[in-house]
């Protein structure tokens, strides 16, 4: 029982720095929005409901609406775990690259907070398999790990793109899944010296081959 207290305390600080990270993320990319005023709070948020009503061919639904909290205890093998994790990875990745996504004036604000809304959801799902009772201690770990391997992504991604910002793009949006990354920048013209430049940072920082990393531009 202490075991599984100090466990839980340890996923809860996890998802606060995930939280964190995320809240940072934000604050430093988009400042002048933070400035604005509280329509544009409203604006965002009525964004990102849009989002998450359009249909299979423009954004999936989110992992929270699609599992519920029954459903999530019933998540009981490293499998289930497993297909959580890549489901969420996929509806986050198809989200930031479909080109109508892209075409919007706040892409970059609206699709930073729904990739990390999906993550927090997904969290949210593994520590509800952690809590359960008949939740196997191989599993429960495996979900410890996950969430761990989650704050590692997101703080990777927040470095990867400053560095990037760093060589003279205005915004940029990076997704990193294990062995592939997605790159959106804010650019008139994406120049070979500039998929090179992106292309260096992200095999520095990550070691995925040149091959698996895709880098776009909002429209």
């Amino acid at each position: 029982m202490m075991m599984i207290k100090k466990k839980t305390l340890l996923i809860t600080s996890l998802v606060f720095l995930l939280i964190i990270v995320s809240y940072i993320n934000h604050q430093l990319n988009k400042q002048s929005f933070l400035e604005s005023s509280n329509e544009y709070y409203k604006h965002e948020e009525n964004e990102l409901n849009k989002i998450e009503a359009q249909d299979n061919n423009t954004v999936v639904e989110t992992t929270s609406e699609n599992i519920t909290k029954e459903q999530s205890s019933n998540l009981n093998s490293d499998n289930d775990v497993s297909k959580l994790s890549n489901k969420t990875d996929n509806t986050i990745e198809k989200t930031i690259s479909l080109e109508q996504n892209r075409k919007s004036e706040n892409y970059f604000v609206e699709y930073r907070l729904s990739r990390d809304k999906l993550r927090a959801s997904l969290i949210e799902r593994l520590y509800i398999i952690i809590e359960n009772e008949k939740t196997t201690e191989e599993v429960r770990t495996i979900a410890q790990k996950e969430i761990l391997r989650i704050g590692s992504i997101s703080e990777n991604e927040l470095y990867i793109e400053g560095l990037i910002k760093g060589k003279g793009f205005e915004d940029v949006l990076v997704f990193l899944k294990e062995n592939s990354a997605r790159v959106i920048v804010d650019i008139k013209q994406l120049t070979e010296q500039d998929v090179m430049k992106i292309y260096e940072i992200v095999q520095s920082e990550t070691n995925i081959e040149p091959v698996n990393i895709k880098i776009m531009k909002k429209f």
